[in-house]
């Protein structure tokens, strides 16, 4: 077993300076954009993304990783896999406590806009614009079976580092499209238009809602005016206690369990 061990590790390239440099700069939008590939980090969405089986580039992990996963690599070719040292991981980490292993995987999109289906629930986000929070809703998302995210053009990036950890592997099951929203809605006027705002009524007044777009908007400041005047169904949270205000995420779960589970 050691020997096998050792032939596997000696098996793979040693990662270069210049590598870790060219996969580093994938920390960034501009140039994610550019080679059309995004990082993945940590044991457990790299297992995520291996299993779902994502079109990946390069494995990329110290030692006792690929010694302890080895039944993660069967489908991945060895040239593929690039070893580095536990020094050398903080480099090409975005993380504060590197953990392993990074993946670069290609950007991949396998449907269209224009394919999505008026009688399917989807989630619409008016300029959310914190990573955090936009990989939170992509994970719910993925919970209640909403397969389409329509974002306006100034919403978090999908493949932001952030939002990628936070969805755990529920972005290879979630599609994102960016658009302008407005102009979606005005061509899409037959899809039900639900928007969380606090001068509609209640959210559990109604027993039955038809599948239509559940739109959340900003962190603090809402849904944009233009957006707003196209909505059909205007509902809202009741409060109970005196917070001021719930986090989007928070409040796109209420509002997917409200709608969604009264049509299942």
């Amino acid at each position: 077993m050691i020997h096998l061990l050792i032939f596997v590790f000696m098996s793979y390239q040693l990662i270069s300076n210049i590598q870790i440099k060219h996969f580093r700069s994938l920390h960034q939008q501009k140039f994610r954009k550019e080679q059309q590939q995004y990082l993945v980090e940590g044991v457990k969405n790299v297992e995520e993304w291996i299993l779902e089986g994502a079109d990946i580039e390069y494995v990329i992990a110290i030692k006792e990783w690929f010694d302890a996963y080895p039944h993660l690599l069967k489908e991945i070719d060895a040239d593929k896999c690039l070893l580095i040292s536990e020094k050398d991981l903080p480099r090409l980490s975005g993380m504060k406590n590197p953990n392993q292993v990074v993946l670069v995987v290609n950007i991949t999109q396998s449907k269209k806009l224009s394919e999505i289906k008026s009688s399917n629930w989807s989630l619409m986000l008016d300029r959310v614009q914190d990573p955090g929070n936009l990989g939170t809703i992509i994970r719910t998302a993925d919970w209640f079976g909403i397969e389409n995210i329509i974002c306006s053009n100034d919403t978090a990036e999908q493949y932001n580092p952030k939002v990628i950890q936070a969805t755990m592997g529920s972005l290879l099951r979630v599609n994102c499209f960016y658009t302008d929203l407005p102009e979606f809605l005005k061509q899409n006027s037959n899809i039900p238009v639900y928007a969380a705002l606090l001068d509609g009524s209640p959210l559990m007044e109604y027993n039955s809602f038809s599948p239509g777009l559940i739109v959340m908007g900003n962190e603090s400041k809402g849904i944009s005016e233009e957006v707003k005047a196209l909505v059909q169904h205007r509902l809202f949270i009741p409060r109970i206690g005196k917070a001021e205000s719930l986090n989007v995420a928070v409040a796109t779960g209420i509002f997917c369990n409200a709608l969604i589970s009264k049509n299942s």
